[in-house]
């Protein structure tokens, strides 16, 4: 029998007195809301989680259970509490004893085990914590730090059978919008199984996340009268009072004239929050504040987004322990309004976007514990250029006059949250049914290019890319030189990224999506999300300061041994720890496709068909590997003087795969022609020819809505696409349940418009039928269920111990055990699973 709610959320606490809030008892009841209205410092991050485990694993009604979603995805606007609400929500789990069967998993950009293991067991019950960039950008096809092949399984995984659970929604900007447009088109275009969202805000109003495609908010929670009572009123009853200070206006001699104003109204053993609305101003002042500050003053901290996890991490647990008898001074950014549950006797905050001034304010005083109240004090933002960055110069404005309304008043939660302050409508770019349609296709255009989906997942002027320092020889990457790990990563604006590649300050390194391999970054390469690499003795990073175009190197490193780029003409994943044929690793994977799909039932989204036919993809996937390319291909991993133990074909072999005798040679292509071939009669009868020969071809992620010829290509006499030739010879071969594919002539001229016989479909028009048919969604699902088969079974063929300290393709899955949270630094080990 399972517990009752309250029974649950004391095992989580690990306080047997302890009891939800009303409304959090109201959530677990009647199941998480579209919108959750209840003022910061209230427990929502608890709201958002402990009523959906409980729903989920211990309902006493196993309707209700099962009709929870599997994954609960928590998503923040802001990565720099992104570890530490993964920490707190796996130490409720573990406290509740269930550490066994929920997972946590954080999204934060870079390669990790940990984001391999909820791919491996996607019907194990799991929650998700990760920033908007990384979550957004990966449902929409376009995962920042993220492989290009690994897109859709992300993509077909995170869409179907999820409670999404956004937080902090001021600070989302254009994806607060693109969330609620998702939900609306999940709805309408159908997916596996249902997904729902909650958006969680002091200051969100239902219109605003209601857009084209989501019209209307299914339910609002707010405190009712019961919570204003006990516990939860000594926090909404916390008093501060408003007082704007005196600082200088001029951008020169405001950090110090600030700084000054923080160590006058500090208190001895308490913390002072010092809030800036741009990351330059924060680090100025606390520099300011190291020229006042004498030995046995205040610790001075600065927090901000553009640190490494592990710099960030050191930061945090400074914030955690004990004051000392001096108290502390953190300076800091917008990261402090979403996540952090910190306090303090004095706060300080630049006039913003009133929802974020509230926010601030409720890091002060934030449980009451100062019953005689607490200060808080404001300036506006100093003159001169960026003076209102990131906002509006009106909504700080607007923020201006009701705080000067309230000057040398005594102000709680509720107090500002009902201020009638209307900010100044912002128009985003809407997503429409049709951009997703696009964004379907992973295909770079003819130059290289990708859609750019920042601009439905933040504002223009804080978007970000990724930069990880190394150690390089000659300045410059190695053939194997490997993907960033997330211990690497540190956020970087987009535009000082743009000024060092501009103004040649320094080498910049990108992946190369064709080839896998590393080349010098061009201006057109410095996008949103994008990884880059750079050299230790670049400078651009400090450990105690973060990012900053100043700072000078050497850059202490933290590479970490990761996953090799993986390019259009590698086959790594063909390796394994022993030989293995081809008709035993279909047999194996049309298995594991069956079994998958057993395990995420019930998807009512999904025919029996449409579920037949993702198991005989897996059947038939790896028939190009009896393609001569592939095969010698197999005799060349081979060491000198050994030969495959049989005249195979083998799907893998116990030695390392190099590169293809041809560029770009992609197996999976063969696969697709040989099915589609008029003289195969292995999909004869089938209603879902066409499905099943997509998904045998997109089981890389390499082949699949588009497929055209790669640079020199058509160019050549004969012309390939994608390695393959007219008049290609594949067969015969013996295949499971005793059919075999018959000696075939492939050509890759059926896949274009009118090079079919008798007027066939092009492979565009066959994807373009499937897309309209079951929607992104359910296609995706069912590409994610075959590749994830495929890597389930690989799995089966390499022990463990082989992989340790191996780089290994960006295509290959590691061990589905998942990593603690946060995640350690240290040796950084792979498994090969294909």
């Amino acid at each position: 029998m399972g517990r009752t709610f309250v029974e649950l959320f004391r095992a989580a606490m690990d306080d047997a007195d302890a009891r939800p809030y009303p409304y959090q008892e109201r959530l677990a009841a009647e199941g998480l809301p579209e919108l959750l209205r209840v003022p910061t410092g209230a427990g929502k991050t608890a709201a958002g989680v402990l009523p959906w485990l409980w729903r989920r694993l211990e309902h006493p009604d196993a309707g209700v259970r099962a009709g929870e979603a599997r994954w609960l995805v928590f998503v923040l606007p802001l990565r720099s509490v992104v570890e530490q609400t993964a920490a707190v929500v796996q130490g409720w789990i573990a406290k509740a004893g269930l550490a066994g069967a929920v997972g946590v998993h954080v999204f934060m950009g870079g390669e990790d085990r940990d984001d391999d293991a909820w791919r491996m067991d996607p019907s194990r019950t799991a929650v998700f914590v990760g920033t908007q960039d990384m979550l957004l950008s990966r449902l929409l096809m376009r995962g920042y730090g993220e492989s290009r092949a690994q897109w859709p399984v992300s993509f077909g995984l995170l869409h179907s059978g999820v409670q999404f659970v956004f937080d902090e929604t001021q600070l989302m900007g254009p994806g607060l919008p693109t969330s609620a447009q998702l939900q609306g088109l999940r709805e309408q275009l159908c997916t596996g199984a249902p997904s729902k969202s909650m958006w969680m805000s002091a200051t969100l109003a239902p219109q605003e996340v209601c857009t084209p495609d989501h019209r209307e908010v299914r339910g609002v929670v707010e405190l009712g009268e019961d919570d204003r009572v006990g516990g939860l009123a000594v926090r909404l009853d916390a008093v501060r009072r408003v007082e704007r200070v005196g600082v200088p206006e001029s951008a020169v001699a405001y950090p110090a004239g600030v700084a000054q104003v923080l160590v006058a109204r500090h208190v001895p053993g308490t913390r002072t929050i010092a809030v800036f609305n741009t990351a330059e101003r924060a680090v100025a002042v606390q520099a300011a504040l190291a020229k006042l500050v004498r030995r046995g003053g205040p610790e001075v901290v600065l927090l901000h987004s553009r640190f490494r996890p592990p710099e960030r991490e050191g930061l945090m647990d400074e914030l955690r322990a004990p004051l000392s008898v001096a108290g502390q001074i953190v300076v800091s950014t917008q990261v402090l309004e979403a996540g952090v549950d910190l306090s303090s006797r004095v706060l300080f905050t630049e006039a913003a976007l009133f929802s974020s001034v509230v926010q601030r304010a409720g890091r002060c005083n934030r449980a009451g514990e100062f019953p005689e109240g607490a200060d808080l004090l404001w300036a506006p933002p100093p003159s001169g250029r960026g003076q209102y960055a990131p906002y509006e110069q009106e909504d700080v404005e607007t923020a201006v006059e009701a705080l000067t309304s309230l000057e040398r008043t005594w102000v709680n939660s509720t107090t500002l949250q009902e201020m009638p302050v209307v900010p100044k409508p912002v128009v985003h770019p809407v997503l429409r049914r049709r951009d997703l349609q696009q964004l379907f296709d992973t295909m770079p255009d003819l130059s290289g290019a990708d859609i750019d989906v920042s601009q439905w997942i933040r504002d223009s002027q804080d978007t970000t890319a990724q930069v990880a320092w190394r150690g390089l020889t000659d300045g410059r990457p190695g053939e194997r030189e490997a993907f960033p790990a997330r211990d690497e990563l540190c956020a970087a604006p987009i535009r000082d990224l743009k000024t060092i590649v501009k103004d040649s300050l320094g080498p910049l390194w990108v992946v190369d999506a064709a080839e896998g391999t590393w080349r010098r970054a061009q201006f057109a390469d410095i996008r949103p999300g994008t990884v880059l690499l750079a050299s230790t003795a670049s400078g651009w990073y400090d450990t105690k300061l973060g990012w900053g175009l100043k700072h000078r190197g050497p850059v202490l490193s933290r590479a970490r041994t990761g996953q090799v780029p993986d390019g259009m003409g590698k086959d790594d994943a063909s390796c394994t720890d022993r030989w293995v044929d081809l008709i035993e690793h279909l047999e194996d994977v049309e298995r594991e496709v069956g079994s998958l799909a057993e395990s995420l039932a019930p998807l009512d989204g999904l025919s029996a068909g449409h579920l037949e036919a993702a198991r005989l993809a897996g059947r038939y996937h790896d028939l190009g590997k009896a393609h001569v390319v592939f095969v010698n291909t197999i005799r060349r991993s081979c060491p000198e003087g050994e030969q495959p133990p049989g005249a195979g074909p083998w799907a893998k072999s116990r030695h390392r795969m190099g590169r293809h005798e041809r560029r770009y040679f992609r197996h999976e292509l063969i696969s697709a022609l040989a099915l589609l071939h008029p003289d195969s009669t292995l999909l004869d009868g089938s209603e879902h020819a066409g499905l099943i020969a997509y998904l045998a071809a997109a089981h890389h992620g390499k082949v699949r809505v588009s497929v055209r010829s790669m640079q020199g290509e058509a160019e050549r006499v004969p012309p390939r696409v994608l390695g393959v030739e007219p008049a290609e010879e594949v067969g015969p071969v013996e295949l499971p349940a005793g059919q075999v594919l018959p000696r075939i002539v492939v050509d890759p001229s059926v896949l274009f418009l009118g090079g079919g016989p008798e007027g066939a479909p092009s492979w565009t028009q066959r994807t373009a039928e499937l897309l309209s048919g079951l929607g992104p969604f359910r296609l995706a699902l069912l590409e994610a269920l075959v590749r994830v088969a495929d890597w389930r079974a690989s799995q089966a063929y390499r022990t463990p111990q082989s992989a340790q300290d191996r780089a290994v393709s960006s295509d290959e899955q590691p061990s589905a055990t998942p990593l603690p949270i946060p995640v350690q630094a240290g040796a950084f080990e792979q498994e090969v699973l294909w």
